[in-house]
């Protein structure tokens, strides 16, 4: 095994005096200066799909003995396993693991309009820990004409990247609510209203039009004495903001418990399956040049997806740089030698 070539030491573990013989898994080895400039020395191997580095050494040195070589040898494999190529249906696998049920809602970052307005997510504290799980990303779904109540629906945010201007939400978590006290009570009971404002919550998250300004990042409290003292923190560090959003509206006057539903976010993108959602953007007349999101356009296409971007990221470290055959005998002698002085 590699750490088996790894010297003991004598080290206190407790910082308390008693010390333990263990492998000392602190010291490192760069490569050999004079074996690395040799251009006979190394060469560069393809990975096979699915193929693991015992693998490929029994392939290039006939025993599995060497395998190790390849994490000396490759910065990026200094990482440990984790940083193996992973094999056509593995990435694709983890992947969809790693967006299971997550959707990205995409608000552009943009100048005020003419009146002043903005709807954007600058300076809403989405990304503070204590705060992010009460918050929902919710949108307007109906509004009751008796008494223009409305109703929203409402998904957990999972994350936001600011730089990209996304909101990620849970999707398996899309649910609804009411302003109207009478008709929020009829939520769960699975009676006429709560299936169809299930139903409607689900449809209506994921619009249709071209953009929408029905959004709103809100704070949803459990009841709990601590979720209700965060929420008044939350009100406190958003109501500043609201007043950029409508300019003159008086925002200082607004209850603290509706604060966060009367100001109005505007999405003009989303994607469902979240590996999908833009990784970075670039200049559509250079697709080697990055651009920011705020350059990309309000309904931009010139970006590469997190999905491609996780599978070109692999398929570049399926070729890796090896031991020439002939040299890795005398190499893996002079790594154990350097490893023990």
């Amino acid at each position: 095994m590699f750490f088996n070539q790894f010297p003991k030491i004598a080290y206190s573990i407790q910082n308390n005096g008693i010390q333990s013989v263990i492998t000392d898994y602190f010291r490192y080895v760069d490569v050999i200066d004079r074996l690395a400039q040799s251009t006979y020395t190394y060469s560069t191997t393809d990975i096979l799909d699915s193929e693991r580095p015992d693998t490929v050494s029994r392939r290039l040195y006939g025993t599995t003995d060497y395998y190790w070589t390849f994490y000396i040898t490759n910065d990026f494999l200094k990482d440990g396993l984790s940083a193996w190529p992973k094999g056509d249906s593995e990435i694709k696998n983890y992947i969809a693991n790693q967006y299971k049920n997550i959707s990205a809602f995409r608000f552009p970052f943009g100048d005020a309009d003419s009146s002043g307005r903005r709807s954007t997510l600058v300076g809403i504290p989405i990304k503070n820990e204590a705060y992010l799980p009460y918050l929902k990303l919710c949108k307007v779904i109906d509004t009751i004409s008796s008494n223009n109540k409305r109703v929203f629906s409402s998904a957990k945010i999972v994350d936001y990247d600011p730089n990209m201007s996304l909101i990620w939400i849970d999707n398996s978590d899309v649910t609804w609510f009411s302003e109207d006290v009478n008709l929020n009570a009829q939520f769960g009971n699975g009676g006429s209203n709560d299936t169809k404002y299930v139903a409607l919550s689900k449809t209506s998250m994921f619009y249709t039009a071209a953009s929408v300004s029905d959004f709103s990042v809100q704070f949803i409290s459990d009841g709990t004495s601590q979720a209700d003292s965060l929420r008044k923190s939350f009100i406190d560090d958003l109501r500043p903001i609201t007043e950029r959003f409508r300019p003159n509206a008086f925002f200082n006057t607004i209850p603290d418990d509706i604060l966060d539903r009367n100001y109005t976010l505007t999405s003009t993108q989303y994607w469902k399956d979240g590996s999908l959602a833009p990784a970075y953007y670039y200049d559509p007349l250079n697709i080697n040049e990055e651009i920011s999101e705020f350059n990309a356009g309000h309904e931009a296409t010139n970006y590469e997806s997190i999905y491609d971007e996780t599978i070109g990221e692999n398929d570049q470290r399926r070729t890796i740089k090896t031991v020439n055959p002939l040299y890795i005998e005398s190499f893996a002698r002079e790594f154990k030698k350097l490893l023990n002085e």
